[in-house]
C-alpha cells in the first residue's frame, strides 16, 4: 500500500508540476495530460503484480494461541487503514451511481426538440449540460426556448465540442480516481484542474469554429444569470467558479486554440512513457552505507544471501486479539556486513504486525551475498508469515 501511494503522488506531483510549464500550449493538451495522469492511478494498483528482480527468503513464522480465544476482542477493534478506504471509496462510487440513475429519470421526462442534434428541454437543469456516456444527448433548460439566437447556438457548440472530444469518458475517469483515493489531496487537485482544461478546450472549439470572441462571452455571461445548480452528471457549460477566468481568457487574442494531431500523440506517447517508469519502478532506497556502493541483483557471479540467525517476530496484543493472521511482505538490502537495511513494508494485513515484522528482520544476521569472493550488498525480499491456529 505505501508503494502504491508513493508511485501514486510522484505521478500526480509531476503532472502538476508540468501543467504550469504548459500555459502558453493550448487547454487540449493540459487536458490530455491530466487525463492519462488520472487514468494512470487507477491503472498503478496492476504494476504491483510485477516483482522486482530480488531474491526471496520466505522464513514461515507460525504463531499458535489457546483455541479458547475470547472473540469480543475482535468484536470491538477499530477498523483498519484499509476498511476506512473501502468505505470512503463505496459512499463515493454510490454518489456517482446515484447520479446516473437521477439522470436517467430526467432523461423519461425530457422532451426532444427539433435541433439537429440529439438535444431535449428538461425543466430540472438550469444550465446546458451534455451527459450520458453511450449515447450523449445534450439537455437545454425549459427557458432556452426564449433564448436569443446568439445564446442557444453558442451552448450547443460548447456543448457538441464536449460529445466530440469525449469529455465524458474522461470526466467518469476523474470521478473513478477521486472515489478510488479520496483521501489524497492531489487526485483532486488534477481531477478539478481536468474539468477546467477540458471546458476551456471546448470554448477554443467555439471559437476555432468562427464564434466571435464577444459574442460568445456574452452568451456565457446570459446563460450565467440563470445558473442555480450544476449537481447533474455530466459536462455542464459553466460554473460560477470559473466565468470570469474563462471570459478573460475568450477575450486574449494571444492564446493558442488548437494543437495539431502530432503534438498531442507525442504528448500523450511522454505521459505515457513516465507513466510506465513510475509504475514499474519499486521505491526500494540503495544501502546507506558509503563503503558498501552498489547495489547488485542476484544471479550470475553474485551468490545468494542466507540467513544465520533470525529473531522470530511477537504479535501485537491487539491483532492476537483480533485473531488477526497473514502475510507481511518487507523489501530490504543486505548489506555486506550481513545486516538488512532499508527494510519497507510492501505489504501487510496490519500495520502492528508490520512493525513487529521489521523490528524483527532489523536483528537478523546474514551469511552476505558474494561477488568473486567478495562480500557485497544485494536486493531481497522477505516473507513473514503470521498465522494463528
Amino acid at each position: 500500500m505505501i508503494v502504491l501511494l508513493l508511485k501514486v503522488t510522484v505521478l500526480l506531483a509531476a503532472t502538476l508540476g508540468a501543467l504550469p510549464l504548459l500555459r502558453r500550449s493550448t487547454s487540449a493538451m493540459r487536458h490530455l495530460i491530466c487525463a492519462i495522469a488520472l487514468s494512470g492511478v487507477l491503472l498503478l494498483p496492476l504494476t504491483l503484480a510485477f516483482k522486482p528482480h530480488t531474491i526471496a527468503v520466505r522464513m514461515p513464522v507460525v504463531f499458535t494461541t489457546a483455541a479458547s480465544l475470547s472473540t469480543s476482542a475482535a468484536a470491538h477493534r477499530f477498523p483498519t487503514l484499509a476498511v476506512f478506504w473501502a468505505l470512503g471509496t463505496s459512499v463515493l462510487l454510490l454518489r456517482l451511481a446515484l447520479g446516473y440513475r437521477r439522470l436517467a429519470k430526467i432523461m423519461r421526462t425530457a422532451e426532444r426538440t427539433t435541433d439537429f442534434a440529439p438535444v431535449y428541454r428538461a425543466d430540472e437543469i438550469s444550465v446546458p449540460v451534455v451527459s450520458g456516456l453511450f449515447r450523449p444527448v445534450i439537455l437545454l433548460p425549459a427557458e432556452a426556448d426564449s433564448w436569443p439566437l446568439n445564446q442557444r447556438v453558442a451552448a450547443l457548440r460548447h456543448e457538441l465540442a464536449h460529445i466530440h472530444r469525449k469529455d465524458l469518458w474522461t470526466s467518469l475517469i476523474a470521478h473513478l480516481a477521486c472515489a478510488v483515493y479520496w483521501f489524497h489531496p492531489l487526485v483532486w487537485a488534477v481531477a478539478r484542474q481536468l474539468r477546467e482544461e477540458q471546458e476551456t478546450a471546448c470554448d477554443d472549439a467555439v471559437l476555432s469554429a468562427g464564434f466571435e470572441p464577444a459574442n460568445y462571452a456574452e452568451a456565457l455571461l446570459a446563460t450565467a444569470r440563470q445558473l442555480t445548480s450544476t449537481s447533474l452528471i455530466g459536462c455542464h457549460m459553466l460554473t460560477h467558479q470559473t466565468l470570469k477566468s474563462r471570459i478573460a481568457r475568450l477575450l486574449d487574442g494571444s492564446l493558442p486554440r488548437t494543437s495539431s494531431t502530432t503534438s498531442l500523440r507525442l504528448a500523450g506517447v511522454l505521459s505515457i512513457a513516465l507513466l510506465g517508469c513510475i509504475g514499474l519502478t519499486y521505491a526500494e532506497q540503495q544501502a546507506p552505507a558509503a563503503n558498501e556502493g552498489k547495489v547488485y541483483k542476484i544471479g550470475g557471479e553474485v551468490t545468494a544471501p542466507h540467513v544465520i540467525f533470525k529473531v522470530d517476530p511477537q504479535y501485537t496484543e491487539e491483532a492476537r486479539a483480533a485473531k488477526i493472521d497473514g502475510q507481511v511482505t518487507l523489501s530490504v538490502v543486505i548489506g555486506a556486513d550481513g545486516m538488512a537495511h532499508q527494510i519497507n513494508v510492501m505489504s501487510t494485513p496490519d500495520a502492528g504486525l508490520g512493525t513487529k515484522a521489521v523490528e524483527a528482520v532489523e536483528q537478523w544476521k546474514f551469511q552476505p551475498a558474494t561477488l568473486k569472493g567478495e562480500a557485497v550488498p544485494v536486493k531481497a525480499t522477505i516473507e513473514v508469515n503470521f498465522k494463528i491456529k
